[in-house]
C-alpha cells in the first residue's frame, strides 16, 4: 500500500506557501499594452469595437532577442525618441477613439486620441484646438503650426498603433 506523505509541521507548509509565492510574477514584474476603440454614433459605424491586450512577464535574465521583449522595447523605444513621459488625450465630445494604454517597468503611460479616427477621409485633420476642416490646405503645414510635444504625441500614438496592427496581422498569419 503505497504511504502518503505529508507536510511534518506546520513550518514545512508555510515554507512551501512561501516558496510559490516567490515563484509568483510581482504585479511590478507586468508589462502591458492594451489598445481598446471606443465607438461612437457616427459616421464611423463601419468600424468595430476593438479591444486588445499583450501582456509580458519579465524576468531578471530577459533576453532582449525574444518577440515579446523586442515588442516591448520597441513601444518603449518610441516612447522615449518622441519625448512622451505622461499621458495624453486627444478625443472629441460624444466622438469614437482610440485609448493605448502601456505599462512597461512599472511606469504607466496613457495615449488617447480620436485623430486617427477622423482623419482617414482625408478632409480634415485634428491640431491642438480641435478637428478642422482641411479645405484644400496642406495638411503637413497646418501641423508644422502646432506645438513640437502635440506632434510627438501623434506620432508616438501613431507608430504604436502601427506596431500594434502589425503584430495583430502577424499572430493572424496575414
Amino acid at each position: 500500500m503505497p504511504q502518503r506523505t505529508r507536510p511534518r509541521s506546520l513550518a514545512a507548509c508555510a515554507l512551501v506557501a512561501g516558496l510559490l509565492a516567490a515563484a509568483q510574477p510581482a504585479a511590478q514584474e507586468r508589462d502591458r499594452v492594451a489598445v481598446k476603440f471606443f465607438p461612437a454614433p457616427s459616421h464611423l459605424e463601419s468600424f468595430a469595437p476593438m479591444d486588445l491586450q499583450f501582456e509580458r512577464l519579465r524576468s531578471p535574465a530577459q533576453a532582449g532577442s525574444r518577440r515579446p521583449d523586442r515588442f516591448f522595447g520597441q513601444i518603449e523605444q518610441i516612447l522615449a525618441s518622441q519625448g512622451v513621459t505622461s499621458n495624453w488625450q486627444f478625443v472629441l465630445p460624444d466622438g469614437a477613439f482610440i485609448r493605448i494604454s502601456i505599462e512597461i517597468g512599472g511606469r504607466r503611460i496613457e495615449l488617447a486620441s480620436a485623430h486617427t479616427l477622423y482623419e482617414r477621409d482625408g478632409r480634415s485633420i485634428a491640431l491642438e484646438r480641435g478637428l478642422v476642416a482641411l479645405d484644400g490646405r496642406d495638411p503637413k503645414q497646418l501641423l508644422a503650426n502646432e506645438s513640437e510635444a502635440f506632434r510627438n504625441r501623434r506620432i508616438a500614438f501613431e507608430r504604436i498603433l502601427a506596431l500594434v496592427s502589425a503584430r495583430v496581422r502577424e499572430n493572424l498569419g496575414q
